[in-house]
């Protein structure tokens, strides 16, 4: 009898030991299960919330762009018209050089024949400038022995090629002649074609020619 009922305890006292032990491997695996997910959410980036902008910030971005596109063109026209300005400087100041440097050649007056050489001279650079050296006595000593006078009006003068430092200018200009041989004295018109060249930041001619 007494051996039935202490095999009865060690009965239960061995069926609470495994209930312990099971509850233990209950908890144990509770935790590592949670462990487990919690390291899953670690490892997940967080999804990042973006929200549409606002009809305000269209609105602002839109006004930013107009602006810039705004101060761009006006940039643009402010340079174009700096250069279109540039430009028409230049172009007066060729022309201006050409009518001045036409009347000088086409001038003579005997009694000044010297004088007008040393112009011509001054104001003119390759190979005109050298050739006319050549002949320019024979020039000042024709005017002085025919005692020519040449009463040269200067009319218009256009630019037709141009860069910065060159032009070609079209010059037309009326001229009349007395001389001892008795001129008529009938006005003749004259159209030029003038090179002019910037030479050590003066405008001088280095070509001329008669055109039709």
């Amino acid at each position: 009898m007494s051996d039935t009922i202490e095999d009865r305890a060690l009965a239960e006292e061995a069926d609470a030991e495994d209930a312990e032990v099971e509850a233990a491997q209950a908890l144990a695996q509770a935790a590592h299960t949670r462990a487990e997910r919690m390291r899953a959410d670690a490892s997940t980036p967080a999804r990042r919330r973006f929200r549409r902008p606002g009809w305000s910030a269209v609105v602002a971005s839109l006004a930013v762009l107009v602006t810039a596109a705004s101060l761009a063109a006006s940039g643009y026209m402010a340079w174009h018209h700096r250069e279109a300005a540039g430009q028409h400087q230049q172009s007066v100041e060729f022309a201006a050089a050409a009518r001045q440097i036409a009347f000088t050649l086409m001038s003579i007056d005997a009694a000044k024949a010297e004088e007008s050489v040393k112009q011509i001279l001054d104001n003119s650079t390759g190979q005109f400038h050298e050739e006319f050296k050549v002949a320019s006595e024979d020039f000042v000593r024709l005017a002085q022995d025919g005692k020519v006078v040449t009463d040269v009006k200067v009319k218009a003068a256009a630019v037709e090629s141009m860069t910065n430092d060159s032009a070609t200018v079209l010059v037309t200009a009326t001229s009349t002649v007395t001389n001892a041989a008795g001129a008529d004295r009938q006005p003749r018109s004259w159209r030029l074609s003038v090179d002019i060249v910037r030479d050590a930041g003066q405008l001088k001619m280095s070509k001329m020619e008669f055109v039709p």
